[in-house]
């Protein structure tokens, strides 16, 4: 019965690590894919006479960003879930155990 329950511990510690380091390589590929992502422009580009691209010659290049913008929007999302699923079940294995 005693190592049984040893046994359950060793399991249990490392499920925990395992979360642990999930949790700490989602929060850096968050990080590097928020860092990625270009900034909200407040309209100042007009005026300047500067532009984000040049590649607004062709279909292709008008929507080449927006395609980037929206999968580094949805790897965010991604990865945020994935922390926050994690962290829920750390703190579920924390109460229970």
């Amino acid at each position: 019965m005693l190592n049984f329950i040893a046994s359950t511990a060793d399991v249990v510690a490392g499920i925990r690590i395992a979360l642990a380091a999930i949790i700490l390589i989602a929060i850096g590929f968050i990080i590097f894919v928020v860092m990625k992502q270009s900034g909200n422009s407040d309209g100042t580009e007009a005026f300047t006479g500067g532009s984000k691209s040049d590649d607004n010659e062709s279909y292709y290049g008008k929507n080449a960003g927006s395609r980037l913008e929206a999968r580094l929007k949805l790897w965010t999302y991604i990865c945020a879930g994935v922390v926050a699923v994690c962290c829920i079940a750390l703190i579920i294995m924390a109460a229970v155990l």
